[in-house]
């Protein structure tokens, strides 16, 4: 055990080697996947409201009051929350930060030196082993409220740096004086807060993207257990989008300002609005646009191009028959068929059925190309009757 004496004399080293010092400035840093994380309570008539109206969370999430009023046509005073500020029921818990499980922490000196850097989930804490220390800040879990309270947690999800800030060193840096904090929300850790030698270190930086977002709602039961809100997906009345075409059944590109669809339904498109957009579109029997929330929406814009099958699809009874697919590429042999029609070996490797090569070329049926367009003469049938009926019977 030391001596006052000995006490009195390493204090004094102390304040010698403080005196000494040269003021400094070390960088913190902590980036990786994290996000914003809410927890609150909500009545439970709006459980109820929701279920019965099977209401999407992410559409009110990132929805606006206009949309979601008069397009969706729901109560936004029954709702979780106003639509487009799901972060505001937050009663519970409101936290910003990097993942304790997937994060890193870099310390960088006045050198731009790195002096440590460590993944948070490697971190045991103790403020020893040359490590930081852990401080929970806050917790906040679905049962910790009584039964028949509705609790709702959303999230942004997101990459990136979310936390930057200065140390402001008078003595020499002490790594096992860093101090990390984080948010407990039923589970997960979100690291937020730094804190050096018992003083808070300012987030003056950061820059995250967003990646994804979760939204749900969850009645507590006795026992610590919950009902978890899953709604059916809600039946708009949208027309179904269908198969789309194969090449061979794929018709031409049309230009839209010389022909148009005759037979209402989805087609790809070509459409000018603020650039060029690629993308299926409904035909109406009129005009090209989108459905969303039971309603159809005209597109926006010129219609420069579209296309679709090449054939009556009011009745799946009228589909051709399927052409051949594949060429042997012996010349001598000559053999064109179905893919599933070639022999397979053990190793895998598919062989002509004729000469028993292994060299083949797919059929291009491109109907806008000349070869394509060739091909579709040379082996595409037109619609069988007997050959619709035997497939009507095997399906």
């Amino acid at each position: 055990m030391a001596t006052k004496a000995e006490t009195k004399e390493i204090t004094a080293e102390e304040l010698v080697a403080v005196l000494k010092f040269t003021p400094r400035t070390y960088k913190v840093s902590m980036w990786g996947y994290g996000g914003e994380k809410v927890m609150g309570t909500v009545e439970r008539e709006v459980w109820d409201y929701c279920i019965k109206n099977q209401v999407d969370l992410s559409d009110i999430a990132w929805g606006d009051e206009d949309t979601v009023q008069e397009e969706m046509g729901l109560d936004v005073d029954l709702l979780p929350f106003s639509p487009g500020s799901w972060y505001e029921c937050d009663d519970m818990a409101h936290t910003h930060g990097v993942s304790r499980n997937a994060g890193t922490l870099q310390i960088e000196d006045e050198n731009d030196n790195v002096v440590l850097e460590k993944r948070l989930e490697d971190i045991v804490g103790g403020g020893s082993d040359g490590e930081p220390d852990w401080s929970c800040n806050d917790e906040a879990w679905i049962c910790s409220k009584p039964a028949g309270t509705v609790v709702f947690i959303g999230s942004s999800n997101e990459k990136g740096t979310f936390f930057e800030g200065h140390i402001n060193l008078t003595a020499p840096f002490d790594i096992t004086k860093l101090v990390l904090g984080y948010d407990e929300i039923d589970g997960e850790e979100l690291v937020n807060s730094v804190t050096y030698d018992g003083e808070e270190i300012d987030n003056w930086g950061g820059s995250t993207d967003g990646k994804s977002s979760d939204f749900g709602m969850y009645l507590v039961q006795h026992s610590n257990t919950w009902e978890t809100y899953s709604p059916e997906e809600k039946d708009w009345g949208h027309p179904e989008y269908g198969t789309s075409p194969s090449t061979w059944e794929q018709s031409e590109t049309f230009k839209f300002k010389k022909v148009k669809p005759t037979i209402p339904g989805y087609y790809s498109c070509t459409w000018k609005h603020f650039g060029t957009t690629y993308g299926s579109a409904y035909w109406d029997g009129e005009q090209f646009g989108e459905w969303e929330y039971g309603k159809f929406n005209p597109l926006t814009g010129e219609i420069v191009s579209w296309s679709g099958y090449n054939w009556d699809t009011s009745s799946w009874v009228n589909q051709p028959p399927e052409p051949v697919d594949i060429a042997c590429d012996n010349k001598k042999c000559g053999w064109v068929g179905k893919s599933e029609d070639r022999r397979t070996d053990d190793d895998y490797n598919d062989h002509c059925p004729e000469c028993d090569g292994t060299e083949f070329t797919w059929i291009d049926y491109d109907p806008d190309s000349a070869k394509g367009r060739a091909n579709r003469a040379k082996y595409c049938k037109p619609w069988d009757p007997v050959v619709s009926l035997e497939r009507i019977i095997k399906e």
